[in-house]
């Protein structure tokens, strides 16, 4: 009971003080991700002017450094410096690498710990603070005026919603513009949230407080393994835990949707491999956000049939979640982790295959030899896919051909039966792309039932004869109309 109570710690390292409130257990994880953070420097911002180290935009700083939060779209490319005046250099840089050159600012881009936001903490030097408040309320505003403009919209949608709904004649309708209300009104409780967030920040000018700056990292590696987190921010970027619920959920604001319009979610198995479900985000014919899920049978690695969140509740949804951690070997009760990009998937696959602590030389820097370990790995890995893509056809067929079979797994209908496991490439209304592999074994189901084995290759000679023959046929009605 004891080690519950809040504690409060005056610390002095290298020169700098801390004040610490928590438990004892977590004043313990926050010393040591302290010591961590005197060591770091971020390797993608080493070169760049005005970047700094922590502990020497501490020790340049007048009284403790404050800690800001960016806007992320402050660190989108979008100035052309190539014929500045008053900046050197070409191409494109972000506006804050703008006004930091152009007034000479010493910054030290901090690892971010709440990575799934769409803020950037950075320290700064306390006397900076000015200019630095100047420039993010600018982008603050845009952000606040952007949400509360998409507020305003939710409102209108939602007010037409209800007179349609009032008007409409059959249940079929009816039921099709309650699902449309209910998304709706989702898409504006999250906007709210978002809206209510920037306000929050902005009535504390971005600052975040140290302490509450540690306090992010719960469900990370930071608190425990602070080595292994400082490893992860320099590559995958620190990796956040997550229960599956609290994770996998319908999004229907475009707010937060990621900048990848993508999300992988990875759970670890007892014999320390990952299982991956890909989330994709699309919006429907009325603007609203919908997910698709892409899950493979984890032994098989069958894949499917893709599963949408379209028209769902949130209740609903909760129901149909079991199913999909079940169907791709996950567990419910167990967290999972969240990339919001395919390339930080595969770096975070890296780091965990060769583990991160290995590549230690010294501080928590990656050494030469470990960095050029992981990049070999890296190389190899993008020449073992490309090796492996060149075996793949990607042919077209009907859309109506492309169906689930009785296993639930997304198929490819033939004229006498079903190709279990094909992958999808895309589908509209009138035909899909599917991606078959050349000397892959697939299940195929025959019309009476009975199951047996086809190569890729003879998948295709299947569906090219049968395009032979569909064209023969065409031309011969052609011929009979003249």
């Amino acid at each position: 009971m004891a080690d519950e109570i809040a504690q409060v710690v005056d610390l002095e390292y290298k020169g700098i003080y801390y004040l610490l409130k928590g438990t004892k257990a977590m004043i313990a994880a926050m010393v040591s991700g302290v010591k961590s953070l005197h060591e770091w420097n971020h390797q993608k911002w080493l070169n760049k002017p005005g970047s700094c180290s922590w502990q020497k935009i501490q020790e340049a700083s007048e009284g403790m450094a404050p800690i800001l939060e960016f806007p992320k779209e402050m660190f989108e490319p979008t100035i052309n410096i190539t014929n500045d005046p008053d900046v050197k250099g070409e191409g494109f840089i972000s506006p804050f690498e703008y006004y930091c050159q152009k007034n000479n600012l010493r910054y030290c881009i901090m690892p971010d710990l709440n990575p799934n936001d769409d803020y950037v903490p950075v320290a700064v030097l306390a006397q900076d603070f000015g200019i630095h408040d100047e420039q993010i309320k600018s982008y603050m505003r845009k952000r606040v005026a952007s949400e509360e403009a998409q507020d305003k919209s939710y409102d209108e949608k939602i007010a037409d919603a209800k007179d349609r709904l009032a008007n409409a004649e059959t249940q079929e309708e009816k039921d099709e513009i309650q699902k449309e209300i209910e998304a709706l009104e989702q898409g504006k409780s999250q906007n709210s949230e978002l809206l209510a967030e920037s306000k929050e920040k902005m009535d504390r000018n971005n600052v975040l407080d140290f302490a509450e700056y540690l306090k992010q990292a719960e469900g990370t590696e930071f608190l425990d393994n602070p080595e292994l987190a400082m490893l992860q921010a320099q590559t995958c970027g620190v990796v956040r835990e997550f229960m599956p619920e609290d994770c996998m959920y319908p999004i229907r604001d475009s707010g937060l949707v990621p900048e990848s319009k993508e999300l992988y979610y990875s759970q670890k198995t007892g014999d320390d491999t990952l299982i991956t479900v890909k989330r994709s985000f699309e919006v429907d014919d009325k603007g609203m956000v919908f997910s698709v899920y892409e899950v493979s049978d984890p032994v098989t690695g069958a894949k499917f049939e893709p599963v949408s969140d379209r028209g769902l509740t949130m209740e609903a949804w909760n129901e149909k979640l079991p199913e999909i951690l079940k169907n791709a070997g996950m567990m419910k009760d167990q967290p999972m982790t969240v990339m919001r990009s395919e390339e930080n998937l595969h770096d975070y696959i890296l780091g965990f295959d060769t583990n991160f602590t290995s590549a230690q030389e010294g501080g928590h820097e990656i050494s030469g030899e470990a960095q050029i370990m992981i990049d070999q790995a890296r190389n190899d890995a993008a020449q073992r896919e490309a090796y492996a893509r060149s075996f793949y056809s990607t042919v077209t067929v009907p859309s109506e051909s492309i169906m689930p079979s009785e296993n639930r797994i997304l198929s490819l209908e033939l004229d006498d039966g079903l190709v279990e496991g094909v992958s999808l490439v895309g589908i509209d209304s009138d035909s899909a792309k599917i991606s078959i592999r050349s000397d892959e074994k697939y299940s195929f189901i025959g019309s009476d039932g009975k199951e047996k084995t086809l190569t890729g290759d003879e998948i295709l000679k299947a569906l090219e004869g049968k395009a032979k023959s569909e064209s023969a046929a065409k031309s011969i009605t052609k011929a009979a109309a003249r």
